[in-house]
């Protein structure tokens, strides 16, 4: 994820959140930007909406 930012050169860093009840191996960590490129890093991030088939049957 923090690639993807970069390649957009929007800085970002990798917080490590500490040792917390976590099932999983390594330790839970957060992605960090500033506030002002917040809003192009969630549109980045976020998966792509694919219409459904069902959803083109609706349209006509």
């Amino acid at each position: 994820m923090e690639q993807v930012l970069l390649a957009h050169e929007i800085p970002a860093r990798i917080l490590d959140l500490g040792s917390t009840s976590y099932f999983g191996i390594g330790s839970p960590t957060a992605l960090q930007v500033r506030p002002q490129d917040q809003w192009m890093a969630l549109l980045l991030l976020s998966p792509i909406d694919e219409e459904s088939p069902d959803s083109e049957n609706e349209k006509r």
